[in-house]
């Protein structure tokens, strides 16, 4: 509670012009927080699966062939 008190403190101290400022801040944070908390959590492996749902073929091929070279 320490931090907010001396926030409250340091806005009372601010002109108009910045307290908007500080106002439009914290609706942007309020933004993130529900964008962020409508998300579901998708693993690195889903994720992946996801970008490459709509690709044809064999990407462990594909990857193999790439690396011909280096073996």
């Amino acid at each position: 509670m320490q931090a907010r008190d001396r926030l409250l403190k340091e806005i009372e101290k601010l002109g108009s012009y910045n307290i908007m400022k500080v106002y439009d801040l914290v609706l942007s944070l309020k933004k993130q927080d529900r964008r962020s908390a409508g998300r579901k959590k998708q693993g690195g492996y889903l994720r992946a699966r996801l970008a490459l749902r709509n690709c044809k073929g064999s990407f462990s091929r594909d990857i193999i062939e790439e690396r011909a070279d280096r073996i």
